[in-house]
């Protein structure tokens, strides 16, 4: 063995994984400009994730009660005017019994179906005829 010492180097054929000059890599300069594919892919991108926030808020407000089904409106409403018809229907026999004479009770109770025929139509035309 020689004791002289014998300067190596050592050199590493493999490419770099911890940076370098690679194509795209690093800040963008002050001058850049965004193709028009990644501006495109930028708006899509924000339209999906501000419909996906609009569902997760309407989702929180019908579990939370604020917001109610549109059948369970209707039925709601359904059963409220069934009530108001019904008590307006015996407008004309309450009037009977208090001694209020029958001809007039009848000249009521036409008006009153008139009245509820009229309110009847607009309501179908409201709703579309569903």
């Amino acid at each position: 063995m020689s004791p002289d010492i014998i300067d190596v180097e050592v050199v590493n054929l493999a490419p770099s994984r911890r940076g370098g000059a690679r194509p795209g890599a690093g800040r963008k300069t002050a001058d850049y400009i965004k193709p028009d594919e990644v501006v495109d892919f930028e708006k899509a991108k924000a339209r999906k994730e501000t419909a996906l926030a609009d569902l997760h808020e309407l989702d929180y407000k019908v579990k939370s009660g604020q917001y109610v089904s549109r059948a369970s409106v209707r039925q709601a409403s359904a059963t409220a005017l069934a009530t108001l018809v019904q008590g307006m229907r015996s407008i004309s026999d309450n009037l009977e019994r208090r001694g209020v004479p029958p001809e007039v009770c009848v000249q009521v109770e036409a008006i009153i179906n008139a009245g509820l025929a009229d309110i009847a139509r607009d309501l179908e035309l409201m709703s579309g005829g569903e």
